[in-house]
């Protein structure tokens, strides 16, 4: 492989992170979650339990590892939203450079893991741009779960039991940041049981589920202990489910990839009868399974596909070495001497696809947008924050920089009602009865956007007891009616919803959160 090549393909990937990593520094919403994880972080730092009944109006359903990290380092930085961005950004680059280890370990080939890394911050930079550099454990948990599977990796031939056990106790550590990337150990698992020895494969994988299960009791106690007595009720608390979701989001995320996924799929097929490389094939089926699997969930995003897009960049860094190398046989004599300078430069233009699809593909228009944005939200929050008493956010970031108190989490509370867990009369009558200050909802009413973060009930009394008083493209703010004469109404401008850099929803749906406090505080 040329090393022009490497270049072009390095300096390709470093201009798709542009965007995204500028990005992190605007002081405006980037997703649902940002607030929602910075009002748990806050109740962490200020010793509050985070799971103190078995349903709330603020409910958590994360293990509580990524907030206590972040209530930790708040103590330095005195800033919530920057520090976990500056995570986020720090735990992507640790990811990518982990996926170049592992193909460094893979292949002993140290050019295929250059790309390979590179690859990785490509696919992520044009496909899951909207978690890059975002208040949110995804990318901390994911670098912990790499950081498992290159040791196991790196130790299974020399030290087996060592390995296993380590893995295993980094897994646990991971899920306690976020629990749902079970495909890691899953493939772990099922190499173990490939082993060419039969009571080995047996014993080895044995070893390594009893790790498992004593780590994780370990993590369910300390969880109770620190976070409440209902962590495991919290954290698996009832969603709804949709296969068609999950097919249909694995269609809008794995699509757009469709070079990238036939080229890890065919490396799989050929490298898995392989014993030091056959670990990345299973990892691309158990991450595919997995993540068509729980993107049917209600509220999950785009990040359960992440796993898949790791073992891409995987395989098809092992793929760049297996060409480079001439193992494989070519048909053609041009393809033969040819395969190894072109290929890597075809499939980094290929991002040129998902970029498009995305609308990433203009760093310098998206970033004037969010420049806009930030604006837009400083006027939001500077209007809630002049309102006393509380309010009613559909964006959890714009009340806590209001200074707000977190009383309700809409995602997670429109859900439980929805499944009969809690009251929706108590959120009406409050409504009803004007307790909130302020009201703000990401589109207007009548909308059908709103209603899947609110129940149509609370929507109704929305519309009925308030008015709006500030509206753009990003939010609008209600006020009571009773109080409308004494609210100056600012000129409601055209409202458009799907703007250039728009996504569909359930990229920017990922929620959650925390005590039962609305109670008293609304009835």
């Amino acid at each position: 492989m040329k090393r022009p090549v490497l270049w072009i393909c390095s300096l390709f990937a470093t201009l798709t992170a542009i965007y995204p990593f500028t990005r992190t520094f605007y002081r405006t919403e980037l997703s649902y979650n940002e607030g929602w994880n910075i009002y748990n972080a806050i109740a962490v730092a200020d010793h509050h339990l985070l799971y103190p009944a078995r349903y709330g109006w603020t409910t958590v359903n994360y293990p509580m590892l990524s907030f206590w990290i972040m209530a930790q380092l708040h103590r330095f930085t005195h800033d919530y939203l920057f520090t976990a961005r500056v995570v986020s950004l720090l735990s992507t680059i640790a990811c990518c450079i982990l996926v170049g280890f592992i193909v460094q370990k893979l292949t002993d080939s140290p050019r295929a893991s250059w790309l390979a890394g590179f690859f990785c911050l490509a696919i992520f930079c044009t496909s899951a741009d909207s978690y890059i550099g975002v208040d949110d454990p995804q990318f901390l948990a994911l670098a912990f779960f790499l950081a498992g599977f290159l040791l196991y990796i790196q130790l299974r031939e020399k030290l087996p039991t060592l390995a296993i056990a380590g893995a295993a106790c980094v897994f646990i550590i991971a899920a306690c940041i976020k629990h749902n990337p079970i495909d890691f150990p899953l493939a772990v698992l099922l190499d173990l049981a490939f082993l060419s020895s039969p009571s080995m494969a047996k014993l080895r994988a044995l070893w390594f589920s009893l790790c498992m299960i004593i780590f994780a009791a370990a993590a369910v106690a300390l969880n109770i202990h620190y976070g409440g007595p209902y962590f495991l009720s919290e954290l698996f608390s009832p969603r709804g489910y949709s296969l068609t979701k999950g097919l249909i989001q694995a269609k809008d995320v794995l699509g757009p990839l469709l070079m990238p996924l036939c080229v890890a799929c065919y490396t799989a097929f050929i490298i898995f009868k392989d014993e030091k490389k056959r670990i990345a094939a299973i990892f691309l089926f158990t991450s595919l399974a997995v993540s068509i699997y729980t993107s049917g969930g209600q509220g999950v995003s785009v990040n359960s596909h992440f796993s898949a897009l790791l073992a891409i960049a995987i395989l098809t860094g092992v793929f760049f070495h297996e060409i480079d190398s001439a193992q494989w046989a070519w048909p053609g004599k041009w393809l033969k001497t040819n395969a190894a300078a072109y290929a890597p430069l075809l499939l980094f233009a290929w991002f040129i696809i998902p970029a498009v699809v995305w609308n990433v593909w203009d760093p310098a228009r998206n970033l004037r947008e969010t420049a806009a944005a930030q604006t837009r939200f400083d006027e939001d929050v500077a209007f809630l924050r002049d309102h006393d008493g509380p309010v009613l956010c559909e964006s959890l970031l714009r009340c806590y920089f209001a200074g707000k108190p977190y009383l309700y989490d809409p995602f997670n509370s429109t859900r439980l009602i929805q499944l009969g867990k809690l009251d929706a009369g108590v959120p009406s009558n409050a409504i009803q009865k004007h307790q909130d200050a302020a009201i703000q909802l990401d589109s207007p009413l009548p909308s059908e956007y709103a209603s899947g973060r609110f129940n149509p009930g609370m929507l109704d009394m929305i519309q009925q007891n308030y008015v709006p008083v500030l509206a753009h493209e990003d939010a609008i703010i209600y006020a009571p009616k009773v109080r409308s004469d004494s609210v100056q109404i600012v000129p409601m401008k055209p409202y458009y919803r799907q703007t250039a850099h728009a996504r569909p929803d359930y990229r920017l749906a990922s929620p959650h959160h925390h005590s039962p406090k609305l109670l008293a505080a609304t009835s």
